[in-house]
């Protein structure tokens, strides 16, 4: 479960004056650690707006309380393969999404574009992932 956050750094660039053509939005999650007992997961929000016309840029850390058994799978999961187990990720993502729609307004106003989607709750369908992964090779 999350219990807290924080952003640790924003940037917004506007590069032309013309409408935008679409929206690109990535979340990376840049790292996941233990610290007294708790998940700490880092992550960068990016809103890029086409074609070069302006970027968003939204850095944070999200605190995580989960169970022993929980917290050891969810790190081990990282320390495989640098992803998170699907339950904890749609939290995670769902966090991330929102906190960098909430900023991401704000910053947008700043620099006079439109301001980026809340998606409503990430739901991540483990089966299809495994179905798409299998179809891929």
């Amino acid at each position: 479960m999350i219990v807290g956050g924080r952003i640790v750094s924003v940037e917004a660039k506007k590069d032309l004056d013309k409408a935008p053509e679409g929206m690109n939005v990535n979340i990376d999650i840049t790292s996941l650690e233990v610290t007294d007992g708790r998940l700490l997961v880092k992550y960068s929000y990016t809103i890029k707006y086409l074609p070069d016309f302006a970027t968003m840029v939204i850095k944070g850390e999200l605190i995580a309380d989960e169970d022993k058994d929980k917290r050891k799978a969810i790190e081990d999961e990282w320390k495989k393969s640098k992803t998170l187990t699907s339950d904890f990720a749609e939290d995670v993502l769902t966090a991330v999404t929102y906190s960098g729609s909430t900023v991401g307004t704000l910053l947008a106003y700043a620099i006079n574009v439109n301001a980026p989607l809340n998606i409503p709750r990430a739901r991540l369908n483990p089966q299809a992932q495994k179905r798409d992964a299998n179809t891929a090779s």
